[in-house]
């Protein structure tokens, strides 16, 4: 796990090892331009054979339609529940204040689940073309971390955890749309404080590296030796680390595949968000994985490419 836990009180960068003093957001820790560029090498890849592969699409065709057909319906209960809530129809006791706020929690729900079957469909489609490239607006990371790291503060506050924000020296821009990146970025986020206890601790951390994506084959065959001082930034590291009770290693990979919880998870779980955030990562040619030990936390790992 990172230094940002092995201290009670403080946060520590993960490039320069300097403490971050802010207990919202900090982005100058590193100073000067020489300072060596770390480089990521993201694990072999080991999604489980026969788990969200396409042979199952066709069995997960009749849910994505009755998904579809919730929708309107659903919008309508909402918005009824809200007018009725708020007293627009007539006034309204505590009581029937309690019952509708729990009304509107339970549609919130369905329609999170319902958008997520949705997206997940499409992500599944999108993997049976190989070869289609995605043409989107290129995403300021940052920008986009911080304003999602901000959205999941007060609940944090709420469970009394730790929450802390590291973010890049300097700005820098990945190809993927900046509401997918937040997507992928809550889920994670989100993640992390449900299976944080209190008084516990989540880090986000955003982190300029290089990422070299030849195969190591070719540089076998060629016996081609990279210097180091021909690394350059063309990746980010985006970490969200916890102080979770940790995942098993024999699970590890089962958990970004399509509804896959582990034992003890909560009941009102879909496990989507985790499979979703793989698909949108891989979507956009980037890589996610976690690294865990059983009652030590977690780090979950999303890695992009830059563009300029």
């Amino acid at each position: 796990m990172e230094k940002a836990f092995a201290q009670s009180d403080k946060v520590v960068c993960p490039q320069c090892h300097e403490v971050v003093v802010s207990s919202v957001a900090h982005s100058s820790t590193c100073r000067g331009s020489a300072m060596e560029i770390p480089e990521v090498r993201p694990p072999e890849k080991k999604t489980p054979a026969g788990r969200d592969g396409e042979d199952s699409q066709k069995e997960f065709f009749p849910l994505v339609s009755a998904a579809h057909e919730f929708k309107t319906p659903l919008v309508v209960m909402l918005g009824y529940a809200d007018l009725l809530r708020n007293g627009h129809l007539g006034p309204v006791n505590e009581r029937q204040g309690q019952v509708l706020g729990e009304i509107q929690e339970s549609a919130e729900r369905l329609q999170k689940l319902i958008q997520n079957l949705l997206l997940l469909y499409e992500l599944r489609a999108a993997c049976q073309q190989p070869g289609t490239r995605l043409e989107v607006e290129p995403a300021e990371v940052n920008e986009q971390v911080a304003e999602i790291f901000n959205y999941w503060a007060p609940t944090a506050s709420q469970r009394s955890i730790g929450y802390k924000l590291q973010l890049a020296r300097r700005p820098a821009k990945v190809r993927v749309e900046a509401m997918k990146l937040q997507h992928i970025i809550s889920n994670l986020i989100e993640n992390a404080l449900k299976f944080t206890p209190a008084h516990g601790r989540v880090w986000v951390s955003v982190t300029p590296c290089f990422w070299d994506r030849r195969k190591a084959q070719t540089e076998f065959l060629f016996n081609f030796e990279r210097r180091v001082n021909r690394k350059v930034e063309n990746a980010v590291r985006i970490d969200v680390s916890d102080t979770g009770p940790g995942i098993p290693q024999d699970r590890q990979d089962d958990i970004f595949c399509d509804f896959v919880q582990l034992p003890g998870a909560s009941s009102r779980g879909t496990g989507l968000g985790l499979a979703i955030a793989r698909r949108l990562t891989e979507a956009h040619g980037g890589v996610i994985w976690v690294e865990s030990e059983k009652g030590k936390g977690s780090r979950f790992t999303l890695l992009l490419a830059t563009t300029r």
